[in-house]
């Protein structure tokens, strides 16, 4: 009898230790229900063996509770979970299981953690609130959170499972043009490349559209301007890096390379006719920003951003045969040291299908450049409401931008206006005064996922412009992009 309780009892083992082994996470990188990256959050990880030899590995007790009702009645020969504090994967049964607290749950609103020891659980609620339940307590949580026959999945976004309390699915989406401000579980990584392209098409002052014969030099029009604004386009390629500090806590980079190139019709007078000049370009390296995120609770996200200015400020062109300095719409960076604080606001349906929020954000150009001169102060406004489909999720947006003129002004570009030497050639972006205003953009996007990788696509144009002075006017945008998880 000895002989058969030590013989059972090495069999047990030796089950459970080669289920522990084989999940070393990178055999079963992703959940079976959702997709979702195990290796990211793996205190929440789970591995189900059936008496058939099936192995299924879950992301979290959500996405178990989803596969045993698909499975009902399918004998199990054993159920493990990761200890929360240790990682490792231990008997789901007989762990001590913490229900809520202030430490976001994978694939829930309402965490359930799993520990091997009791004091582990008890200091942990300590720390972050929560109740200790058993099993069974936790299992009937779970199995009220999931719908039968379906998958509740963070559609789109292959890691939003941590915190799907604050609609994070929305957040790590790669298309979007504005950075919509979120934060990471601890030690995860994500890379992310977006394309972003403005287009720009005809004038425009306050409301209402000029015509470009209200534009000419020594003419009886309301603007008197040599060079003639005709389109522009503005394309910026942007790599962000991001990493969790801690689960509050998360840093980030961006750095983006820029091409500017603006259309322009030559009107020398009215002895002369309007010709087609050769368009302005520059091209370079941008600022680069580095921002804190840290999360406030279950809805809000607080962040601060610096911008470096690593951008030049010192682009030329040429007309005319001669060198002039860049206007100021055409340099590649601010060349002030800007702070941009951001407040950021979401919430997730209890379905986890629907997620809405808002985030408003600030630049503030501390000082005007080494070149006399710093652009307006601006406040952005963004809401959006989001659908997810599967992998594959769907959102609407609008942003509100209210920008200042410039501040100070450029001697080097103000030769375009009034040459000091030689003839100059008055162009209206080289006005400080034709800069800012406000401007209300529409934009849908759709986006995919598969495994670590997202990708996406969003367009949009503007609903209400009314700009200060003299300007070209937005017609349409367009964002690209791509992000890895690890």
């Amino acid at each position: 009898m000895k002989r058969f309780t030590l013989l059972l009892l090495i069999l047990m083992l030796s089950v459970i230790a080669t289920a522990t082994s084989a999940d070393t996470v990178d055999n079963y990188k992703a959940c079976k229900q959702c997709g979702m990256d195990r290796t990211v959050f793996a205190q929440g990880r789970m591995l189900i063996l059936y008496d058939d030899g099936t192995t299924v590995a879950v992301c979290s007790l959500h996405c178990a509770s989803s596969e045993l009702k698909q499975n009902e009645g399918k004998p199990i020969k054993s159920l493990l979970v990761a200890d929360y504090t240790t990682r490792d994967l231990i008997d789901a049964r007989t762990a001590i299981w913490v229900n809520g607290g202030r430490k976001d749950g994978v694939m829930t609103s309402v965490a359930k953690w799993a520990f091997a020891a009791e004091k582990d659980a008890q200091s942990f609620v300590k720390e972050n609130g929560g109740t200790v339940i058993k099993f069974d307590e936790a299992m009937r949580a779970a199995n009220g959170e999931t719908v039968e026959g379906t998958k509740t999945t963070h559609e789109g976004h292959g890691h939003a499972g941590h915190n799907m309390g604050a609609g994070s699915q929305m957040l790590f989406n790669p298309a979007f043009g504005d950075d919509i401000y979120h934060t990471h579980p601890a030690g995860m990584w994500m890379v992310n490349y977006k394309f972003m392209h403005v287009n720009m098409r005809g004038l425009r002052d306050g409301t209402k559209n000029v015509d470009k014969s209200s534009v000419g030099f020594n003419r009886p029009t309301q603007y008197s301007y040599m060079m003639i604004p005709t389109s522009m386009t503005m394309d910026m390629h942007m790599l962000m890096l991001m990493y969790g500090i801690t689960d509050q806590l998360t840093i980030m980079t961006m750095a983006n390379y820029q091409s500017n190139k603006m259309n322009m019709l030559m009107d020398m007078g009215p002895m002369k006719p309007i010709v087609q000049e050769d368009p302005m370009t520059t091209r370079g390296f941008g600022d680069i920003e580095l921002r804190g995120i840290c999360k406030i609770n279950k809805y809000f996200t607080g962040s601060l951003g610096l911008s470096l200015p690593t951008g030049s400020v010192r682009e030329t062109i040429t007309m005319m045969r001669k060198e002039y300095r860049a206007p100021y719409d055409m340099q590649l960076g601010s060349g002030s040291y800007d702070l941009k604080p951001a407040l950021t606001y979401n919430v997730l349906s209890n379905d986890a299908k629907w997620n809405w929020g808002a985030q408003a954000m600030y630049t503030w150009h501390t000082a005007k450049n080494k070149n006399g001169w710093s652009f307006g102060d601006s406040l952005k406004a963004n809401s959006w409401i989001q659908r997810t489909f599967s992998r594959a999720a769907s959102w609407m947006r609008f942003a509100y931008t209210d920008a200042s003129r410039i501040k100070g002004k450029d001697s080097e570009i103000e030769k375009l206006i009034h040459p000091v030497t030689g003839m100059g050639v008055p162009t209206p972006d080289a006005d400080p005064l034709n800069y800012g205003g406000r401007r209300l953009d529409g934009a849908i996007g759709v986006s995919y996922q598969k495994g670590a990788f997202s990708i996406g696509v969003e367009g949009g144009v503007p609903i209400y412009q009314n700009l200060n002075g003299l300007q070209l006017k937005t017609t349409w945008f367009l964002n690209a992009g791509i992000q890895f998880m690890f």
